[in-house]
């Protein structure tokens, strides 16, 4: 079973991949060029987001004692595209600050379960079920993908 610990390294891991898949990347290229389907560098930066944000609520309610609920979402791929054209007007440098604030607050609220709460199993928003390790070490996979297709993109 995975660890909150591990799964905080491997999230650590992963953003890491991200920036250096990103690094050197002009506004342009981050903005205009589609790297990964129609999705540009910062659609998928706030795609990244996102996933996070629809994680991090009921993780804080979780570590402050209440429920682990969250509303599973059915239709990932319509999902996916609706909140991709709504972070698009999103400046990519506010896209940048959401992606750092939005990890310290999940690494946060991770580090706050109580031993009890970390091995008890919960829904994922995507529906899986698992302990909040899980959860995390799911969003570690998924970022480290959007970087490898980032860096595939590069010709790395």
């Amino acid at each position: 079973m995975t660890t909150i610990n591990e799964a905080l390294t491997r999230l650590a891991e992963s953003r890491q991949a991200l920036h250096q898949a990103i690094e050197g990347l002009s506004q342009e290229d981050m903005t205009q060029v589609q790297v990964e389907g129609v999705w540009t560098g910062k659609d998928i930066l706030g795609h990244i987001v996102t996933w996070e944000e629809v994680c991090l609520e009921p993780l804080r309610r979780y570590a402050d004692g209440g429920p682990f609920e969250v509303e599973v979402i059915e239709n990932y791929m319509a999902w996916n595209d609706e909140q991709a054209a709504r972070k698009r007007s999103i400046p990519l440098a506010a896209i940048l600050e959401e992606l750092a604030a939005i990890r310290e607050k999940i690494v946060t609220a991770a580090g706050e379960l109580s031993p009890e709460r970390q091995e008890r199993q919960v829904t994922f928003p995507w529906g899986e079920k698992g302990t909040v390790a899980e959860m995390l070490d799911r969003l570690h996979r998924h970022e480290l993908e959007h970087a490898r297709n980032i860096q595939r993109w590069r010709g790395d």
